[in-house]
């Protein structure tokens, strides 16, 4: 595996030595470039630099991204995908790849907006938040670490975000959410890019590695979210972006409950939990030292974190949260 993903990153870095003379190409960062065409009479409507920034590996081990971005940047450059605004192509975090790992030093996707500089995420944070804050529009791809039936979109919500999303991908499983930030470790990509007064999601292309079918799915999120800036930055009125009719279709999940990691204690999740399986109400994920973990409210379980008694023992610091247990909401329950 390490030689593919060795492979796909110098395929990536290797795109602006190989571009076509209707593109130009620009760096933005180590591991990110800019392609635009040469030629454009279109004003846009945005007062970014930055008409799309298009993010893979922000986490190390979540192969899939670049992948995507290595197919996306094959069709522009054969004309088959027409660019008319600024697009960056950035990968987050190449170091780890390398290496397998999810980060280095601290998760890449919660070093947004610190004040802290030490470590190596916090200052290739510091490096693509230069990139972010310029952005209009972000798509960051994500894969998880245990199996899903599906890909879905994850975001906080705002109007915009939504809207982008649906117009995207009009019946993708959406989660989203609304009042604190994702993680209390620090803020991540699309929570900044939204700071930033730009429109930022996430999508999560399923069990990490290199999978045909998330490549694909990817690739097509990729492209329809480069036509759709197109439109949008031009000023057309894109019916999902006013919560028209096709921002209704799709599933739509926020948080029924976040379980915590415990202070103390070993964690032994049951064998099975698969990311969207059902849980019931009073349904016991597992236990802490032999003591049952039973959810609340039943739904969908998110993210279910599997660590053995040794890999627990050796812990420096503990997670933050076990899992997340969704819960089905309507268009009518985000917030006005």
């Amino acid at each position: 595996m390490s030689w593919i993903i060795a492979d796909e990153i110098d395929r990536f870095n290797s795109f602006p030595k190989k571009v076509a003379s209707h593109l130009a190409v620009e760096a933005v960062c180590e591991h990110g470039f800019v392609v635009k065409p040469r030629t454009s009479g279109t004003r846009l409507a945005t007062n970014k630099k930055f008409g799309l920034t298009i993010l893979g590996l922000t986490h190390g081990n979540e192969y899939a991204g670049v992948a995507v971005l290595n197919n996306v940047l094959a069709l522009i450059n054969s004309g088959v995908v027409k660019l008319e605004i600024p697009v960056v192509f950035v990968l987050g975090n190449p170091w780890a790849a390398l290496e397998n790992k999810r980060f280095l030093d601290r998760d890449l996707n919660r070093s947004f907006c610190r004040v802290e500089n030490a470590l190596r995420e916090e200052k290739r944070a510091d490096v693509l938040e230069g990139v972010l804050k310029d952005t209009s529009f972000l798509v960051d791809f994500h894969q998880v670490s245990r199996p899903s039936d599906r890909p879905f979109f994850i975001f906080p919500y705002t109007k915009a975000s939504y809207g982008f999303a649906r117009e995207i991908f009009p019946a993708m499983t959406m989660v989203t959410h609304w009042g604190d930030s994702f993680s209390s470790e620090g803020m991540c990509t699309d929570e900044f890019v939204n700071l930033e007064g730009g429109t930022g999601i996430s999508i999560e292309l399923g069990q990490n590695g290199f999978d045909v079918y998330q490549v694909a799915a990817g690739t097509e999120s990729a492209v329809k979210a480069i036509y759709t800036a197109n439109r949008a930055l031009k000023g057309e009125v894109l019916d999902a972006f006013s919560l028209g009719s096709s921002a209704n279709r799709g599933e739509l999940y926020s948080w029924a409950e976040i379980i915590k990691w415990p202070d103390a204690g070993i964690v032994d999740l049951k064998e099975g939990w698969i990311n969207f399986g059902a849980v019931k109400a009073g349904e016991a994920l597992g236990t802490i030292d032999g003591r049952l973990i039973n959810v609340r409210a039943g739904g969908r379980i998110l993210f279910p974190k599997y660590l053995t008694h040794e890999q627990q023992l050796q812990l420096t610091t503990r997670p933050t949260e076990l899992c997340r247990i969704m819960k089905p909401i309507a268009v009518s329950d985000l917030p006005s």
